[in-house]
């Protein structure tokens, strides 16, 4: 029994959570006050590099044991509280694995290919669709791969709404750019004197 749990111990894996919400999952080499040694195994090679501690939350060992590594800024009376900051990256993190922005996305795609058609003074049509859609901040739902957690506070909705407002932005400007340029060739095609 000893050498089974010994042996799942050792396949674990450590986890870096940062304060966007991003995690890596890695090997833990070490650490200083101000920096963390991790070493990522890739096909061939192992990489190592060294992470600032203050992108960091806390690091996950492969037993499950979490040493939180954030700090707040004593000088700042506006830094988040350790509480805070972990509801925080709960809400991050949460966007990251379950936001998928696909209606803005694809109404960006149209209002681009609508723009690209009109011609060059149409990309206006795409901006005001971008600057319109993206001021709205999207709330936190359950979905069917993941249920929301039962306590959500202002700052689990804080970080949550963050990195759904990059993502979505992101996915909007991709989307407006492609649109466009599709717009712009499907009227050369149209426009195109037959010989």
């Amino acid at each position: 029994m000893i050498l089974l749990t010994s042996s799942f111990a050792l396949l674990a894996q450590d986890k870096v959570r940062f304060c966007d919400g991003k995690e890596l999952k890695c090997k833990v080499e070490g650490r200083t006050d101000t920096t963390v040694w991790v070493s990522k195994k890739t096909k061939r090679k192992t990489k190592e590099e060294i992470i600032l501690s203050k992108h960091i939350f806390s690091l996950v060992y492969g037993d499950s044991n979490e040493v939180v590594i954030y700090k707040p800024d004593a000088s700042d009376e506006k830094a988040f509280t350790v509480l805070q900051m972990r509801s925080y990256v709960e809400g991050a993190s949460f966007a990251r694995r379950n936001f998928h922005p696909f209606i803005p996305t694809c109404g960006a795609f149209i209002a681009g290919a609508g723009g690209g058609y009109v011609g060059f003074w149409g990309f206006l049509i795409a901006l005001t669709y971008d600057i319109g859609v993206s001021s709205f901040a999207p709330r936190p739902k359950s979905t069917r791969k993941e249920k929301l957690p039962e306590v959500t506070d202002q700052f689990f909705i804080f970080g949550f709404q963050d990195v759904a407002r990059k993502k979505k932005t992101h996915r909007i400007i991709f989307g407006s750019i492609a649109g466009f340029v599709t717009g712009a060739v499907v009227h050369d095609i149209i426009k195109k004197p037959q010989w």
